[in-house]
């Protein structure tokens, strides 16, 4: 593959011959419960994990870097509902997320109605499930079995 791999999310491989993302935005939250005290503030406790979000905002101008099929893939891997490993270039392994909303916009249309650029922004959400199976997937690419392997055993 030509160009630096960005991100692996699952079988998918973010970088300039699929799809470069521009920015990423981390949202944690972190759940606490209260419990009531006489005469003072609540007492707060943390019981659990919360919610944790990436976004991935980025452009695909095939011209220039980037295939519409690639939105497509990740079109396709948002409708399986699986979830995946995520792994960045230099191999910081995030954990297993599915897609939670994948928005897009088209621009500078040809003729044909194909657009010439598309922005997109993918929110993946964490998830504690285990990742799914990525032997049988048709699509190209993604970490390798050993970042898989680190990823199971560390999330």
């Amino acid at each position: 593959m030509d160009g630096m791999v960005l991100m692996a999310f699952g079988p998918f491989v973010f970088g300039m011959r699929t799809a470069a993302y521009e920015e990423l935005q981390r949202q944690m939250q972190f759940k606490h419960a209260a419990n009531a005290r006489l005469g003072k503030r609540d007492a707060y406790q943390i019981v659990s994990p919360g919610t944790e979000m990436l976004t991935l905002s980025g452009v695909v101008a095939p011209e220039v870097s980037g295939t519409l099929a690639s939105i497509t893939q990740l079109e396709t891997m948002g409708s399986e509902g699986r979830a995946y490993v995520l792994v960045d270039g230099a191999g910081h392994i995030y954990g297993v997320y599915f897609i939670d909303s994948l928005q897009t916009t088209q621009s500078a249309i040809h003729s044909d109605g194909t657009p010439r650029k598309v922005a997109f922004s993918l929110t993946l959400c964490r998830s504690d499930d285990e990742p799914a199976d990525e032997s049988s997937d048709d699509l190209a690419g993604g970490p390798s079995p050993e970042a898989q392997e680190r990823a199971r055993a560390t999330a």
